[in-house]
């Protein structure tokens, strides 16, 4: 199979989907790779390092004649030219929130895969490792927000010891991957951590997880939510329904009653995110706007900040994969690996994940029967 390996076009993205290594174990399988000139450079990887794994450097549009595309994030309005049909596109493609890019690829009989909605073992086993980095991160920025140049409260988020100047106060939505990363920063700081998760089964897990430490776990209600909201120095939403988008949970009343020069990190703003003041992404180049007193930061694509950690991660996760679909074709890949098939967001233009079709409105079609 032809695989192209294709820089990302997203503003201050760095990652690319597949290091040297990678390349040579799909050229050692038998594929011919195609790797975009500079694709690896954001995360430190040169040229020469994919040449010397076998890989062929092509230019952007070369690249998109491929059989297998594969990439990190979305594609962009500009390549979707570049959709035709058999043609397969493998990246964290967050298509609930882009109704444009699943259109095309409908019209053109692209199939779409995306690493967000494999479900491996009950787990979302690609995503995980890019919750975890975007959790820490969260708390990373909402620390270095909060500073006064930033209009921030003006508070030091860990704190000092000095009787009377205690850390902040992180509240967190939601009980996943992201969120035990965001925890574990956050209580590395020594702040004091508030989960508000719904799920009865997991609450108790975190109680379990995190006991003997400054963290509270709170049933997630309207009411709990309003109320925990208020003392937040920063609040970290990271709801995330795979394929879906999820509801605007977090109500402007909410924010409106934090307090002044607080920060709100939207981690899964990826799929639209759930704070009701935030109605669009922003950019790691442009990251924050403040509202109703309350800095916003929802940058869709936190790992890409850190390109080098999170490719490493990354390409240890979707080998496997590619590997499985180069060796057996897409159909016979997707009906013997159940959490292959579960990544299948369009087959040939049909739209095949419910929870896409439902949040955009658009015909679904069972992966069986696309």
């Amino acid at each position: 199979m032809q695989i192209a390996v294709i820089k990302e076009q997203k503003e201050g993205e760095g990652r690319v989907a597949a290091t040297p290594e990678n390349v040579r174990k799909m050229v050692e399988a038998g594929n011919e790779v195609l790797v975009e000139k500079d694709a690896g450079v954001g995360a430190g990887f040169s040229n020469d390092e994919f040449v010397e794994a076998g890989g062929k450097l092509v230019s952007h549009a070369e690249g998109w004649k491929a059989d297998l595309i594969i990439k990190v994030k979305e594609p962009d309005p500009e390549e979707y030219q570049y959709f035709s049909k058999g043609k397969i596109v493998w990246g964290f493609q967050h298509l609930a929130s882009s109704k444009p890019t699943v259109e095309a690829m409908m019209k053109a009989g692209t199939t779409a895969i995306g690493g967000e909605t494999i479900v491996e073992d009950g787990k979302l086993a690609l995503l995980s490792p890019m919750s975890q980095i975007a959790g820490r991160r969260s708390v990373i920025m909402g620390a270095y927000y909060l500073e006064a140049q930033h209009q921030g409260e003006g508070i030091l988020l860990p704190g000092i010891p000095v009787p009377g100047i205690h850390a902040g106060n992180v509240v967190i939505f939601g009980g996943g991957h992201a969120a035990i990363g965001a925890t574990d920063m956050a209580l590395g700081l020594g702040c004091s951590v508030v989960i508000i998760e719904l799920n009865d089964d997991r609450i108790k897990e975190l109680e379990t997880q995190f006991a003997g430490k400054n963290v509270r776990v709170v049933k997630s209600n309207e009411e709990n939510l309003a109320k925990e909201i208020k003392d937040a120095d920063i609040f970290v939403s990271t709801i995330l329904i795979p394929g879906s988008r999820p509801p605007k949970l977090v109500k402007e009343y909410m924010v409106k009653s934090m307090k002044k020069g607080s920060v709100i990190v939207d981690v899964a703003i990826d799929q639209g995110g759930t704070v009701e003041t935030i109605d669009k992404p922003t950019t790691i180049d442009d990251p924050v706007f403040i509202k109703d007193g309350v800095i916003h930061y929802a940058v869709p694509n936190q790992p890409g900040a850190v390109p080098r950690t999170a490719t490493m991660a990354l390409a240890a996760g979707n080998l496997k994969y590619l590997l499985e679909i180069a060796d057996k074709g897409i159909d016979d890949a997707i009906k013997s690996d159940p959490a292959l098939a579960s990544g299948v967001n369009l087959y040939e233009g049909k739209v095949t994940n419910e929870g896409l079709a439902k949040s955009l409105d658009l015909p679904y079609t069972e992966l069986q029967n696309a």
